[in-house]
């Protein structure tokens, strides 16, 4: 089992995001069980994807096993966009997406991607297709008129990423903290209200306990 692959540096930095809003300090532990990891092999692959952040300054150790997470931090694949459009903006009209990825050497699937967000956006045209049936692209005014990169956004890979923390939280309190102290207690119900806000007011909402059976 390729476990880097089930373990993805996507994964890891949703849950980075959710665990460190406000400049919070995030812990080793706290990732793994956000994400829900209990083998030693997941928890590695997580140590090294959060070790690759820090090398890109992603993320910043604070100390030991702890550390926090930079969101002004554009991750690493921005120098792969920049490389992509400065041939957007200076290739002669007519060029592939598999020549883009060839001269700038990002992936096909990269380019690709990149290049349908940036027709969405308007900075670049379909012209036609080439000899080998490929469409062929070129671009418009506005890129022209944009020197500096333009970024897609951060996809969300976990719909539920808030929650899960939430609920790694509200274990994790009341297995190893002081169930009676006033800090515990604070931290318990802000995750409650997490979990409530989303699932409060779903198709089936919450409704009160039934107590006629007792």
């Amino acid at each position: 089992m390729d476990t880097r692959k089930e373990v993805s540096k996507e994964a890891v930095r949703a849950a980075l995001q959710a665990l460190g809003k406000g400049g919070k300090e995030i812990s080793y532990q706290l990732v793994y069980e956000a994400l829900g990891l209990k083998s030693e092999a997941e928890q590695a692959v997580v140590r090294s994807r959060i070790s690759d952040m820090t090398r890109h300054g992603e993320v910043k150790r604070t100390r030991p096993g702890c550390f926090t997470y930079d969101f002004k931090h554009r991750p690493r694949e921005a120098k792969s966009y920049e490389a992509l459009w400065r041939f957007v903006r200076k290739a002669k009209p007519g060029w592939s997406v598999s020549e883009c990825a060839m001269m700038t050497r990002v992936s096909y699937t990269q380019a690709l991607r990149y290049c349908n967000w940036l027709e969405e956006e308007g900075f670049i045209e379909r012209m036609g297709r080439d000899d080998r049936n490929a469409v062929t692209w070129r671009a418009t005014v506005k890129a022209d008129q944009n020197p500096e990169t333009p970024y897609p956004p951060i996809r969300a890979t976990d719909p539920f990423a808030k929650e899960r923390t939430a609920a790694a939280t509200i274990t994790r309190l009341m297995l190893c903290a002081d169930p009676y102290a006033p800090h515990t207690a604070r931290g318990i119900v802000e995750a409650a209200r997490v979990l409530l806000t989303r699932f409060e007011k779903q198709d089936n909402p919450v409704t009160e306990l039934r107590t006629d059976y007792l």
